[in-house]
């Protein structure tokens, strides 16, 4: 399945291509009247677009649709391999190869339109060096890649060594270099003209303390250390949820840091581990302390805003 959207983020077309053709749009004969049960990747058919998406996977949405389109976009969203495109940028991810990294999501692509509007300004010239920490499926560093035509070197770092394997598959670039392990390690004692990261944002009871790569203990870290983390006219670009807000500017108080929007949208809360928590002490939490008020509508209860912040020196 491919997955586009257009440079403002405003649609979202679902098409079938390859082996999909035949297995679930019924094109399994050619015109001739041969069978055929395989179809080259690049051949594609438009299944349905969504207006203004604001979920990569929004299931309400789709359940909106007439029955058997609905069937049929539900088919093609359940197969583990997914083709996302933005603006030039493509990435190819098979879920069952990746085990544990997230597949590229709605924060992905605000992400890469904030890159995109802070390119056509010329912000992002001069930059020659660039880290992201937590990459994932590589989908920004990529799109960071094509955005940046003279960028010298990448470093990519990650815990977990199949974002590694996903990062190799995805990005054939000798500027590039994949690192497995702690990135308070791997980047300290150099500097970057930018940083970015789009790292856990849903505040949780206790996480700062018992482990910095949940909750915001990274976002705090990225925030409080830019300084030291970039050249002197280098800054971070991160991501995080309107709860975090108050550790935000905690954060940026602390370490004199200074911070403006770079994009901005409001999107369902659909982290499943937070919504299905047997106890509900992560959910209880974010609505007694962090702000989240139940909004229903468009078919979830819960929508925060995430929003792509640009981080420097005063």
């Amino acid at each position: 399945m491919m997955i586009k959207f257009t440079d403002d983020l405003s649609k979202q077309e679902i098409h079938a291509q390859g082996n999909e053709l035949a297995q679930v749009m019924g094109k399994d004969t050619d015109d001739n009247g041969k069978r055929v049960y395989e179809w080259p990747d690049s051949m594609m058919q438009h299944v349905t677009t969504f207006e203004n998406p604001v979920l990569v996977t929004d299931n309400y949405k789709i359940g909106q649709l007439d029955p058997t389109l609905r069937d049929t976009v539900f088919a093609l969203f359940a197969s583990p391999m997914k083709e996302v495109r933005y603006h030039r940028t493509n990435l190819k991810f098979d879920q069952d190869l990746y085990e544990g990294v997230w597949s590229p999501s709605i924060d992905t692509l605000l992400f890469c339109r904030a890159l995109r509007a802070m390119s056509i300004k010329g912000e992002l010239r001069g930059i020659k060096s660039v880290a992201e920490v937590g990459p994932g499926s590589g989908f920004i560093s990529k799109f960071i890649l094509d955005q940046i035509p003279d960028l010298e070197e990448m470093v990519l770092v990650d815990l977990n060594p199949k974002a590694g394997d996903c990062v190799h598959d995805n990005i054939r670039d000798g500027r590039v270099r994949f690192i497995e392990g702690d990135a308070k390690e791997v980047l300290s004692g150099k500097k970057y003209d930018l940083i970015v990261s789009n790292p856990p944002y849903i505040p949780r009871p206790g996480s700062i303390d018992d482990n910095p790569y949940e909750g915001v203990g990274l976002l705090r870290y990225l925030i409080m250390n830019t300084p030291q983390l970039t050249t002197e006219r280098g800054f971070s670009l991160i991501n995080y949820s309107s709860m975090a807000d108050g550790i935000v500017d905690q954060a940026v108080k602390e370490s004199g840091v200074e911070m403006r929007v770079a994009d901005q949208m409001t999107v369902p809360l659909k982290v499943y581990n937070v919504l299905n928590k047997n106890n509900g002490e992560w959910l209880n939490y974010l609505l007694d302390k962090k702000g989240l008020v139940p909004n229903k509508h468009e078919g979830y209860e819960y929508w925060h805003d995430i929003t792509i912040k640009q981080v420097k020196r005063k």
